[in-house]
This record gives structure tokens, sequence and C-alpha cells, in this order.
């Protein structure tokens, strides 16, 4: 008698598109809990229920995955910055932009810092994702220069005769990255690290009220 074996995970059918969008998705679950090395191509069609092949149709190689892991990532940070800017409230007579951009910059820490995972596949892409996003930022509208430089393109915000938006958003964008970056994988990970966000954060706020002029 032949003995029939079944798989323990059947296999799912999605519609063209919603497949792609289910293997970001199971991307993220596999960055959320194990950072960019656990992301890997088989493993999330494996999650999805479909086989290698169908997978494949939609990304060529986990590289191509991983870009869009890490922008659906990036965008997740972008997004609790806006909300952090939409909800701030100036402290006692700084402008309304150094408070936005000071909430956005602690939105961003308390991001990585919670969800170290997730920040560590945000921003590593490929030269081949690079130049696809700068063709096309649609793909990513919540990087956190967006949402920096929409800040401070507000018309009401005077910048110091010194500084540039450009330069500004560039500087505040490699002063958070860093910190998160040493604060989750580096020295500075450890029971002090929220009190060195917030001496960090004090700085930004400092450093802003000299950039920014009050309205």
């Amino acid at each position: 008698m032949t003995e029939t074996h079944h798989s323990s995970q059947p296999r799912q059918t999605y519609h063209h598109g919603h497949l792609h969008e289910v293997l970001v998705k199971k991307g993220l679950e596999m960055a959320r809990s194990g950072g960019t090395e656990a992301v890997v191509l088989r493993e999330a069609t494996r999650r999805a229920g479909v086989s290698p092949n169908a997978a494949y149709r939609h990304f060529a190689n986990r590289e191509a995955l991983l870009d869009e892991v890490g922008l659906a990532a990036a965008d997740q940070i972008g997004v609790v910055m806006r909300e952090a800017v939409a909800e701030a409230q100036p402290i006692d007579d700084e402008s309304m932009a150094v408070s936005q951009l000071v909430a956005a910059c602690r939105a961003y820490l308390d991001f990585a810092l919670t969800e170290p995972g997730l920040f560590d596949v945000a921003y590593r892409i490929s030269d081949t994702g690079l130049d696809a996003l700068n063709v096309d930022r649609s793909k990513a509208p919540n990087l956190p220069d967006s949402v920096i430089r929409d800040v401070l393109s507000d018309r009401e915000v005077t910048l110091s005769d010194r500084v540039d938006v450009r330069s500004l958003v560039i500087l505040l964008w490699s002063v958070l990255h860093g910190f998160a970056s040493l604060s989750t994988s580096g020295p500075l990970r450890g029971e002090k690290t929220p009190e060195w966000a917030d001496r960090v954060l004090d700085v930004i706020r400092a450093s802003l009220r000299g950039a920014i002029a009050r309205a």
C-alpha cells in the first residue's frame, strides 16, 4: 500500500500583486526578530506557503527582497516621525519647527531602540535599489530626510545665514543614525542608552535653536 504524505503547510495561491506584498510582509517579520541576516527569500516563501519559483517572479534574489523590506521598515520609521511632528508642542519660547524636529528625532531613536531588528534592515539598500529610489522617491515617501525637509520647508521657518536645508537634513539624519547604530549594535548599547539618548536630544535641541530663528 502506498503511503501518501501531506505537507504540514498547504500551498497558498495569491493574486500576482498580492504575493509581492505578502513576501515583503514575511521579510519584515523575519527582520523584526533577527535583523538583516534573518531575511532569506526561501524562508519568506515557506512562510507565505508558496514555491520558491513563485517568489522568483517577484524578486530575482535575496538582495532584491532586502531592498524592499528595508524600504518598508524605513517607511515605518518615517511614519512614527510624522506622527510625532503632528503631535509636537513648543517648549518655552522655542519655535514650533524646533519642537517638531526634536519630537521627530526622539521618535527615530525610540523606534531604533525598541525595534532593533527593523532598524538594522531599514537603510540597507543595494546599488540597484538606490538607483531605483533616486528615480522614483514615491517608493519611500517617509524616509527621515523627507520628514525633516518637510518641517524645514514650512514658509514660517527661517534658517540662520550659515545654515541651509540640505546640510541640516544630512546632519540630523547622520547624528540620529550614528547614535542609534552605536546604541543597538555598538559600544553604547546597555542600560544607560536611554540616558544618553536624552543627552543627544538636548544637544540637537540646542543646535536647532541656534539654526532656526524664532517666529
